[in-house]
């Protein structure tokens, strides 16, 4: 995994892109924020998630994006419980927003 203030700051900047609201996002920055957690997250189980996501963004299909930013919200928040306390709280904001965007799609 990439170092923890890498993280930090990729966290920030994620949960600030969905704070503007997931439908605000433009498609390519969407994949662009996908691909580098992807990248960070190389062999875990979210770094295949994220490419569920980022397939169902390219193919407009919202009942899957809905679907997996609640998956994937939730592993998050699931996530942060063993979290360095430096990303903690970051991670269960976004896992918090996430969990929101999905069900503000539905």
């Amino acid at each position: 995994m990439a170092d923890q203030s890498l993280q930090a700051m990729d966290l920030d900047a994620t949960i600030a892109a969905l704070q503007q609201g997931v439908t605000s996002i433009p498609l390519d920055e969407a994949i662009a924020i996908i691909e580098t957690w992807q990248s960070q997250l190389q062999g875990h189980d979210l770094a295949e998630d994220l490419g569920e996501l980022k397939a169902a963004l390219q193919n407009g299909n919202s009942g899957e994006i809905a679907k997996l930013l609640i998956d994937i919200g939730e592993d998050a928040s699931g996530a942060s419980s063993i979290a360095p306390s430096e990303v903690m709280p970051r991670l269960q904001q976004l896992g918090q927003v996430l969990y929101q965007a999905g069900h503000a799609i539905k």
